[in-house]
């Protein structure tokens, strides 16, 4: 699972879809994180986070034995607020893609909150803006374009490699326009996993437990960088009684 602050703000209730999608032990490997790009380093509360594509994931994943694999490519747009370019951003989710492709997964991409997007003032914009992205200089217009921009062609890059690119509901966001409201996580993301599963009935996750939601957010990813203090940690650092492990990067 590919993705940044939505993934990292859901990850128990996304745990948990998955567990229940399949039956067998599962092996979870992600790369996530708040304000995460896909192709750079980037910063969150002085904790530095490589970029997903760089990251070490992908040399675990090939080191590993081939499995059935599922993924999902979500929190696409990060990278417009650090001023980097489409093409360069949608190059680097193309090369997640190649490698997800190679690994023979089912991948699910999800559409960006254009809806939400557009519904924003000037103001509430701005303000967000400042909060989540503070050294970001993109306009209000700007960023109301690209985000069109780039769902179209997100749908374009999955019409030509057969992956379904999955619309996200503006009725999921609230008052912050970039991340689901924490009523509707569990009826979202089974919604956004759907194609996963191969009956056909509605999937509503039960809440995750505190125990489990705490004991996720504390499990340490295979490298991390705190005020210039680098540190690693053996994966899969996560494992459930049931023999589901998560790995983290």
């Amino acid at each position: 699972m590919l993705g940044a602050s939505n993934l990292s703000r859901s990850f128990s209730t996304v745990v948990a879809t998955v567990r229940r999608t399949w039956t067998e032990p599962i092996e979870i490997m992600t790369a996530m994180g708040h304000g995460r790009s896909f192709g750079q380093d980037s910063r969150f509360l002085g904790r530095k986070i490589s970029g997903i594509f760089p990251c070490a994931l992908w040399q675990d994943l090939q080191s590993r034995p081939r499995l059935p694999t599922a993924a999902l490519v979500t929190d696409v747009g990060n990278d417009l607020l650090y001023g980097v370019p489409p093409d360069r951003m949608l190059q680097w989710v193309e090369r997640c893609l190649d490698r997800l492709a190679e690994a023979g997964a089912t991948t699910v991409v999800t559409q960006l909150p254009v809806g939400s997007i557009e519904s924003l003032s000037e103001s509430r914009f701005q303000f967000f803006r400042r909060l989540f992205f503070p050294r970001s200089e993109l306009t209000f217009s700007d960023a109301k374009a690209l985000v069109r921009d780039i769902n179209e062609r997100l749908i374009a890059i999955g019409d030509a490699r057969k992956l379904p690119v999955i619309p996200v509901s503006t009725s999921w966001y609230g008052l912050d326009p970039i991340h689901l409201k924490r009523n509707i996580v569990r009826h979202a993301w089974p919604k956004l996993l759907a194609t996963w599963r191969a009956a056909n009935e509605p999937l509503i996750t039960p809440r995750p437990s505190l125990w489990t939601t705490a004991y996720l957010a504390a499990l340490a990813p295979w490298e991390r960088s705190l005020l210039g203090i680098r540190r690693r940690a053996a994966q899969p650092s996560g494992r459930f009684a049931d023999g589901t492990t998560i790995s983290l990067y």
